[in-house]
């Protein structure tokens, strides 16, 4: 089409397609400007149903006049060919910029999908993630308000211009109205299939959009409201700020199930500069529960606004030099002023460092693991919860140093609701640590956060999810990271203890669970339950020491409780414990329940 005149614009090139059709840059001939044609495909064009939306939905956009939107200028149709005349945008699209060139081969003789394998991503500088992100976010808000929802909001549909602003693409295209539903039978099954790429998984007319950026709703094929746009750019603002895909897999189905049912590596890992609330901001907007999530775009720009001015005053701060020849000579004795304050804050903070040293140095001495609450709302799952908590006590009591409260102590407070400061106190130690425990199907979904006793204040906190047969995995990783937190030193042989796994049957570990969630009942039932669950364990793993340990202390619970008499309960309780030994004569438990049994006797 190149050199035809279409109406009053005459094509000059085509710099580009997307799944709404060809784009074409043109000149348009009444007011002698530059603009982008893009063109309906004819098979949506042959459409009646999809052609009247699609001009509904142009013009809706069309009414949009924002900076940071491309404009849009005219809808119009010309020999059956319907196209919109938008604004033509110079330099390149968000998704150029979030990918570094490596020369292996030139990108003209590259096709999209093997230029994309010569692409590695990067992260943006941080007040540019700011600037740019506070620019969508304020592009949302004004779409948002005239009942526009984009459902298609990717790096590749964000322009960014000569001047660095951002300029959010396709508003109205293929796109429905606030609030309005799915075709029917527009559903998971209509993704495209394996081998497609992700970044262009675009399904025209429907609410599918772009696979790696959509909404958990919007994959189900629900009702959307704005909030799936919020989703999205969360998304994109992950990627922006780690250089990396929220959401990735090599087919469509691993990444849909990504999507809902997985959390993405914190962006903070990847990229260490990130801030903590910058990184608070993005976990917000990928909440996959919209109504956690945030609710208005104007929530998002107001946060990433406050922190992008937190972080210039925090610069100017650090670097007062640029500013200092034009200050007025009164400002002298002002500085000297705030200087004299900011030194004695400096030096109260490190007088509190230096008591808090004295104290055993800047590390963490004491904890308590509070019951980890259960997520899943089935009581059949609580064994899980309470077996992970107890897992963590006994894994972390093999750190050095570290004061850990017993599980007695920590389930006092299983169900109540207490703040840290309270339950520090009354505890006797520095930092709490609490978290949630989910399971879905095969999937285990945990939240995890340790506070400081002292304020109330958040140390660290961490989102996990993965398969139920990684669980051993998990809470190795968990005790780890936490240990970090603590700002605990560890040696080779510490961490060998604090990871120590007493079997790699993920089945035999659940059922051992379950054993030990009924033999903290202490009633008959309780301990009966518990052997079933301890000789199930022990048939799936013959050699799980803390099995047969679980099974001498529940033989010495019923003698004990005078549920079966002693001379019955014993002997079975001493055959476990010295199987235990065993396999394992380092096992404290075991030691414990054949010094129980033999007092006893």
């Amino acid at each position: 089409m190149t050199g035809q005149t279409i109406s009053h614009y005459r094509i000059l090139e085509k710099p580009g397609a997307g799944g709404m059709g060809a784009v074409y840059k043109a000149e348009d001939s009444k007011p002698g400007r530059m603009v982008a044609l893009k063109f309906l495909p004819e098979e949506l064009a042959r459409d009646p149903q999809a052609l009247e939306r699609f001009k509904r939905e142009a013009r809706a956009a069309s009414a949009l006049n924002h900076p940071n939107i491309c404009t849009i200028y005219e809808i119009d149709e010309t020999d059956g060919r319907h196209f919109i005349a938008m604004e033509l945008l110079q330099r390149q699209t968000l998704k150029h910029h979030l990918l570094r060139w490596s020369p292996i081969a030139p990108m003209d003789q590259l096709d999209e999908h093997r230029m994309k394998e010569h692409f590695s991503g990067k992260w943006l500088p941080i007040d540019q993630v700011l600037e740019l992100g506070a620019e969508i976010a304020d592009a949302l808000d004004a779409a948002h308000a005239q009942g526009i929802v984009h459902r298609d909001i990717k790096p590749a549909n964000i322009f960014v211009t000569n001047r660095g602003q951002a300029k959010v693409l396709d508003f109205g295209l293929a796109k429905v109205e606030q609030r309005s539903k799915a075709p029917e039978g527009v559903g998971v099954s209509q993704l495209p299939t394996a081998g497609a790429s992700a970044d262009d998984l675009t399904s025209p007319g429907t609410t599918l959009g772009t696979v790696a950026y959509m909404s958990p709703e919007q994959a189900r094929g629900e009702e959307l409201d704005a909030r799936t746009d919020l989703f999205s750019f969360g998304v994109v603002l992950y990627e922006m700020a780690s250089g990396k895909q929220a959401f990735s897999g090599n087919t469509t189905a691993v990444i849909h199930d990504a999507i809902l049912n997985r959390t993405p590596t914190p962006a903070g890992r990847v990229n260490p500069d990130l801030p903590p609330e910058l990184e608070r901001i993005i976990n917000k907007a990928l909440e996959k529960n919209r109504d956690l999530r945030y609710q208005h775009a104007s929530d998002i720009r107001t946060d990433l606004r406050r922190l992008k001015r937190d972080a210039d005053s925090g610069r100017s701060v650090i670097s007062p030099v640029s500013v200092a020849a034009s200050r007025p000579w009164w400002s002298g004795r002002l500085a000297l002023g705030i200087g004299a304050v900011v030194a004695v804050v400096l030096l109260a903070a490190g007088g509190w460092y230096y008591k808090s040293a004295g104290r055993g140095g800047a590390a963490i001495d004491s904890v308590a693991v509070l019951p980890f609450v259960n997520g899943s709302g089935d009581p059949n799952s609580e064994y899980l919860s309470d077996g992970i908590t107890e897992s963590l006590i006994n894994s972390l009591s093999q750190v050095p140093k570290l004061r850990v409260m017993s599980r007695d102590s920590a389930f006092r407070y299983k169900g109540k609701d207490a703040d840290a400061q309270t339950m520090g106190r009354e505890l006797g130690v520095r930092a709490i640590f609490e978290g949630r425990v989910t399971q879905r199907g095969d999937t285990l979904a945990i939240s995890a956060e340790l506070i400081d006793a002292l304020n109330n204040s958040h140390i660290w906190g961490q989102q996990y999810s993965r398969n139920a047969t990684d669980i051993f995995a998990l809470q190795d990783d968990i005790a780890k990271e936490m240990t970090t937190a603590l700002r605990t030193r560890l040696t080779g042989e510490d961490e060998k203890r604090l990871t120590k796994s007493y079997t790699a049957n993920p089945e035999a570990y659940r059922l051992y669970l379950q054993g030990r969630f009924w033999q903290t009942k202490k009633s008959e039932e309780g301990y009966r339950r518990s052997i079933e669950y301890f000789q199930q364990a022990i048939a799936k793993d013959p050699n799980y020491a803390l099995a047969y340990s679980g099974l001498a202390e529940s033989y010495g619970g019923l003698a004990v409780y005078s549920f079966v008499p002693a001379r019955e309960a014993y002997p079975r309780a001493k055959e476990a414990a010295l199987k235990a030994l065993e396999i394992d004569d380092t096992l404290a438990e075991a030691h414990t329940s054949l010094a129980f049994v033999k007092a006893g006797v």
